[in-house]
């Protein structure tokens, strides 16, 4: 009996292919080579993409990364990781981390503990099974994240009198403008490039790359979710959120999702972040939202004291995986 054979392809573009029981193999963003499990029926029985050009450092080392991942079962998932772990060590890479989509920008992390919770918009999801398979494969833990929800009832937490202080400082937080949403997008995408820079794993996009990100949810974004933070004309903070519009399409009640805070450390604003957390949070709830998601945040992260100051309690966890090469 023929068994299933390994396709390496040293491209973005493979032929096409479907996974076993008729599945499409899932979306890669220009990897720099892609490795499939192909059974004699010419179905696929497991999928990985790699890349090793632009990816995070790591410890100043780059990384080679491993995403787009997929397979039927612990078997399949050994032969197909130690494939693009062999790609990536002859590339000259000597750290594989994953899953992860290339850099932090894209799709990363595998959900590994959780709530009966649905999935949020947004959200990575894997099958059960994965992160097993890889620690299997001799993957460990690299980094881990949560999703913590929290009820809303339109309390201010920020205190009245630190709300005054920033204000007289020359402080204004004011809402996205729809009508100049590009203009909107450069200023955020700058401000991005100050506040991140040293954030675990970090790798700089290209404007046109951020912009065109934020562009494809355009008609989902609602301005009374996103604040921008400005102090003399320049912009110092920012917080995006966005309603789970997956709650949504199923027939239930959505929530708000933060998915973005960002204040940048030289504007010397202490507790800004709490102010725009406040602001979009009392927002929600006036439009009759009742619960707020702080999404997918890095365990060192300093949002985390927000998120416990509004009463947050975990439903998800999520796990980076390396290996040494």
């Amino acid at each position: 009996m023929k068994r299933a054979e390994l396709h390496i392809y040293q491209s973005s573009t493979i032929p096409e292919v479907r996974m076993k029981g008729g599945g499409i193999l899932p979306e890669a963003e220009n990897p720099d080579a892609r490795v499939v499990l192909i059974q004699p029926d010419g179905t696929a029985i497991a999928h990985a993409a790699m890349w090793w050009r632009d990816t995070p450092l790591l410890d100043g080392v780059p990384v080679g990364t491993i995403g787009a991942f997929a397979a039927l079962d612990g078997g399949a998932a050994e032969q197909i990781l130690q494939a693009a772990m062999t790609t990536l060590r002859e590339a000259g890479c000597s750290v594989a981390v994953g899953p992860m989509n290339g850099n932090t920008w894209r799709s990363y992390r595998f959900v590994t503990e959780s709530s009966d919770r649905k999935s949020f918009l947004l959200e990575p999801r894997n099958t059960d099974g994965y992160p097993a398979w890889w620690r299997g494969a001799g993957f460990r833990d690299l980094s881990h994240y949560t999703s913590s929800v929290m009820p809303l009832d339109g309390v201010a937490t920020f205190p009245a009198r630190l709300r005054e202080r920033l204000e007289k400082s020359g402080l204004v937080i004011r809402k996205i403008d729809p009508t100049k949403f590009d203009e909107e997008l450069e200023l955020i995408y700058e401000l991005s490039l100050k506040c991140f820079t040293k954030n675990f794993l970090y790798t700089p996009l290209g404007k046109e790359a951020f912009v065109g990100g934020y562009q494809r949810i355009k008609e989902r974004v609602d301005e009374d979710f996103v604040r921008i933070a400005e102090r003399g004309g320049v912009a110092c903070g920012f917080i995006f959120g966005i309603a789970d519009l997956e709650a949504t399409l199923r027939g239930e009640k959505p929530a708000l999702i933060v998915k973005t805070l960002a204040v940048d450390p030289a504007s010397r604003c202490a507790g800004l972040g709490s102010l725009l957390v406040d602001e979009i949070h009392q927002s929600a709830w006036r439009k009759g939202y009742t619960e707020a998601i702080h999404a997918l945040q890095h365990e060192t992260n300093t949002s985390l004291k927000i998120t416990g100051r509004h009463q947050g309690n975990v439903f998800r966890r999520y796990t980076l995986f390396y290996q040494g090469l």
